[in-house]
């Protein structure tokens, strides 16, 4: 599948280039409610890239229901500058970036005043990187009024150039209306979390409860605080190698357990954690489907 744009942004965390690439259904109609979605690739220095087959499914699949979908690669990936680190914030900050590009584009593009829907989404490595982003409210507030030339700035003039490639009639330098009114509803797709000590083994991710930008400190809540306040999808195979299967069963009963918890969960059984037979990519793909397609 071709994507629509490829092109670069700078990351929030330290400018560095990460490549981009956005996907347009093909029966795509502005007019319509705008509904997109970023899927986050695996760790890096194993191979993990926005080319990866489970990426692409998941991202064939949500293009098919009529979403932009946007793919990136993390910090020393594919063509993006920097190297992965051991921490995880800058990696976290490269996702707030492309977060706040697709906020914002979905606003440019989105057609009559309704709050465009943005799933924020990843595999292995990036569905722990997903699961850590900071809150709504938060990554508004990073884009609001950027100093000039900053890598925030800089993000938006992308948005701004693309959408009026896809014949928006906007002002260069204009805003989008009101970052927090028009902000979109936010739902999680992870597919093969990876927990405890395999999480620990990649990142010291597990004790980062803030990162910084912009000269601000901005809290990264815990996926058992962000989670369940959201509508959530978990897919996970039951021989994934990197995850028990009673750790990730135990963990998504423990997001379920707030009142008005909205995680659900799809377990493929004999799947494991690189999905490598083509049944279990459609097995992935459905669950992906089933979900998404009642997502409000």
């Amino acid at each position: 599948m071709k994507p629509t744009h490829s092109f670069a942004i700078p990351s929030l965390f330290d400018g560095a280039s990460l490549d981009c690439r956005l996907y347009h259904p093909s029966n795509d109609v502005t007019a319509q409610k705008a509904k997109g979605a970023i899927i986050a690739h695996p760790y890096a220095p194993l191979g993990g890239c926005y080319d990866d087959p489970v990426v692409g499914s998941a991202t064939s699949e949500l293009v098919k229901l009529g979403y932009k979908v946007l793919t990136f690669n993390f910090r020393g990936a594919g063509e993006s500058g920097g190297k992965t680190s051991w921490t995880g914030r800058p990696e976290l900050c490269d996702y707030i970036s492309v977060y706040g590009f697709m906020a914002r584009y979905l606003q440019a593009v989105g057609g009559p005043p309704r709050k465009p829907e943005l799933i924020l989404s990843g595999y292995s490595y990036g569905s722990m990187m997903a699961s850590r982003l900071p809150s709504p409210m938060d990554v508004v507030d990073l884009f609001s009024n950027p100093a000039e030339d900053s890598p925030a700035a800089k993000i938006l003039q992308k948005v701004e150039e693309l959408a009026i490639r896809d014949g928006r009639q906007i002002t260069p330098g204009t805003t989008f209306g009101n970052y927090g009114d028009r902000w979109p509803t936010i739902s999680y797709l992870l597919v093969s979390p990876i927990l405890g000590v395999t999480s620990q083994l990649v990142t010291l991710f597990s004790g980062l409860s803030s990162v910084t930008i912009q000269g601000r400190q901005i809290a990264t809540p815990s996926p058992e605080e962000t989670l369940s306040q959201h509508r959530t999808l978990v897919i996970y195979g039951t021989d994934d190698i990197f995850t028990p299967l009673r750790k990730v069963q135990d963990w998504i009963k423990t997001m379920q357990v707030p009142p008005g918890s909205q995680v659900q969960s799809r377990e493929v059984e004999h799947a494991g954690h690189f999905w490598l037979e083509h049944r279990f990519h459609m097995l992935l793909r459905t669950a992906i489907r089933e979900w998404a397609s009642h997502v409000e």
